[in-house]
């Protein structure tokens, strides 16, 4: 997948293990599959702490970067012990060598370009 945005990895992995990871909840099926995401959000997508946390947020799962850094720490655990996740982490396949907050940086940059060519053919 290339240049994969968050939420299409949280809803891949949604639509594949029937599992809401936004859900307010602490059923072990549903910490499993949210400690994936962090895990791919993270080591995948190369995503800050803070906005793994602020992107839970925004999706309705209150977490905090602390939250975000135990799922990661614990997901190796977890996978050891539950086969199915081992499974759900290979059904994406990484081809872009572009982290998201790279990715993020690149469309920040644009926006700048953007601006100042129009402040420049505004001057003229």
């Amino acid at each position: 997948m290339k240049d994969i945005k968050p939420i299409e990895v949280a809803n891949k992995l949604k639509n594949t293990s029937k599992i809401n990871v936004f859900e307010n909840t602490r059923k072990k099926e549903v910490v499993e599959i949210r400690m994936l995401l962090c895990y791919l959000l993270r080591e995948k997508l190369g995503m800050r702490w803070i906005n793994i946390a602020k992107f839970f947020s925004n999706n309705g799962k209150n977490m905090t970067h602390a939250t975000a850094i135990h799922s990661c720490n614990m997901y190796p655990a977890y996978k050891k012990n539950n086969k199915k996740l081992k499974e759900f982490e290979k059904i994406f396949s990484w081809k872009s060598n572009l982290t998201y907050d790279e990715i993020d940086k690149i469309h920040y940059l644009e926006n700048q370009v953007k601006n100042l060519k129009e402040k420049l053919a505004n001057c003229n």
